[in-house]
């Protein structure tokens, strides 16, 4: 199930930030901003198949409308098993977003590579967009095949 973010997610999506983005995690302060600036687009994933009265929160997006990712991160237990392909098709087709782009560090093979299977497309660079690395500019378009 997707559902928006609140607060008491914020453990479990600090876990999950860490484990995905070891080299610069953002921090409470800054999840709670971009709550703040995007509280219709920031969404978590759940599992309600558990026995957990709450469900397990395997990953999150967070997106503005006009089709920027902010940010998207599953947990290590759960990738490539289709999450983060729900997570972004719903953002697309939910918001009827026509281009989707994100930044990726240029050293993030596997973001690179789950984009690239999304059909994003490099369309740019970044120099020392994370400080000390490069980012890689990542795009979609309604023109380009939809997320499969």
């Amino acid at each position: 199930m997707i559902r928006r973010f609140s607060f008491s997610d914020m453990d479990r999506i600090m876990n999950i930030e860490r484990q995905s983005f070891p080299k610069s995690p953002y921090n409470w302060t800054t999840f709670i901003n971009l709550h703040y600036l995007y509280p219709e687009t920031f969404w978590v994933y759940v599992d309600t198949n558990q026995n957990q009265r709450e469900g397990q929160i395997w990953g999150y997006i967070i997106f503005s409308q006009d089709g920027h990712i902010i940010s998207i991160a599953i947990h290590s237990q759960r990738r490539r098993r289709g999450i983060g392909k729900e997570l972004l098709e719903k953002a697309i087709n939910d918001y009827h977003i026509k281009r989707a782009w994100a930044e990726v560090r240029k050293s993030n093979k596997g973001a690179q590579a789950f984009y690239h299977h999304m059909g994003f497309q490099i369309v740019g660079e970044i120099p020392n967009y994370y400080g000390n690395e490069d980012a890689l500019i990542v795009q979609w378009t309604h023109s380009a095949p939809k997320p499969h």
